[in-house]
């Protein structure tokens, strides 16, 4: 292939958006980013750094800032598209009407539809053809932009159905500090890569509490099962649970101080109101969402979900956090 059919469209200037297009860049692929504004455009790319959502990581000067989707669409193989899960349909029209069957549609969007309680693959698939929907690509794992931007070393999972396409996008984003891993299971991938923020968000309100070690540790095994059962109910496979994109990511976003929905969940202990808190946030925290379709799911198909309910119910009720850790604690005896 020729560097121009494997140049790489990025929609979303998010901190992931603008990381991913940073390492394709540094291994001499040829780069657009999709801005939805003209301003916005000339802004990055006069100061060649998005001081808004990545500051202080600047751009190689080979990736070009492009606000015409149509120039930036038609000459790309890969199309990224790293934007927030409730603008990812809106991006999917936009790009819609220039897009042709060889060309591969990669998500890294972590996150549920909370209109349509859909995962991106099925807001996609309204749009693309067969064959776009046989090479579209799932990106995830525990990736937190950040780190990666500053060169730290990282993993993640590419999932697509077709093999050929996953081997192909896993060896355009490998580099000597990001290793990329394949796999089949485009609905376990994206399943756990959205359900994690649900427990990270719990995972923050035990850290804003106080609670200790012990109890962390314990909401986030739980959690796990919690993720791997409703997964389980789509037909995912049980190793992805455990590889990447499961526990992987998981383990870092309950942990980490770049972590959202980890903050989001600490600033709620706090007493803090959903509201009050994202607004002062300059990305998005996709766990808040994501929380009300897996809960809106989990009780319409019977799925036993206990801590996607007690994190929904202080979020959108306004259960005391600590009465909601009450409620878990009292819940019946049962075998793990």
């Amino acid at each position: 292939m020729t560097s121009m059919q494997n140049k790489v469209t990025v929609m979303g200037t998010t901190s992931w958006g603008i990381t991913l297009a940073c390492l394709l860049a540094n291994k001499n692929i040829p780069v657009d980013i999709w801005t939805r504004t003209e301003i916005e455009a000339q802004s990055i790319q006069n100061d060649r750094e998005d001081k808004k959502h990545l500051p202080g990581i600047t751009l190689p000067k080979s990736i070009t800032i492009n606000h015409d989707l149509e120039s930036c669409i038609k000459n790309s193989k890969y199309i990224l598209l790293a934007v927030p899960s409730h603008s990812f349909r809106d991006n999917m029209i936009n790009l819609i009407n220039y897009l042709n069957d060889n060309q591969v549609i990669i998500s890294a969007t972590k996150g549920i539809e909370i209109k349509t309680n859909k995962r991106m693959s099925e807001v996609a698939a309204e749009y693309i053809s067969y064959k776009q929907n046989n090479t579209f690509s799932v990106l995830s794992g525990p990736n937190l932009a950040k780190e990666i931007a500053n060169g730290l070393p990282a993993s993640s999972v590419i999932a697509s159905l077709s093999s050929e396409t996953a081997q192909d996008i896993q060896n355009m984003l490998t580099t000597k500090t990001f290793r990329v891993y394949r796999s089949s299971d485009v609905t376990g991938v994206e399943l756990c890569g959205s359900l994690k923020n649900i427990i990270a968000i719990g995972a923050g309100i035990v850290d804003g509490l106080n609670l200790g070690n012990n109890a962390k540790s314990a909401l986030v095994t739980r959690g796990l099962a919690e993720i791997k059962r409703f997964a389980m109910a789509y037909n995912a496979q049980e190793t992805t649970f455990y590889g990447l994109a499961g526990i992987g990511d998981l383990m870092t976003t309950i942990s980490s101080d770049y972590s959202r929905n980890r903050y989001v969940g600490e600033q709620l202990a706090m007493g803090n109101n959903i509201d009050s808190i994202t607004n002062n946030m300059t990305n998005v925290a996709e766990g808040i969402n994501t929380t009300k379709a897996i809960y809106s799911i989990s009780q319409s198909k019977n799925i036993e979900m206990p801590i996607t309910s007690m994190v929904y119910q202080i979020i959108f009720e306004n259960l005391s956090p600590m009465d909601a850790f009450s409620v878990l604690m009292d819940r019946e005896l049962t075998t793990e």
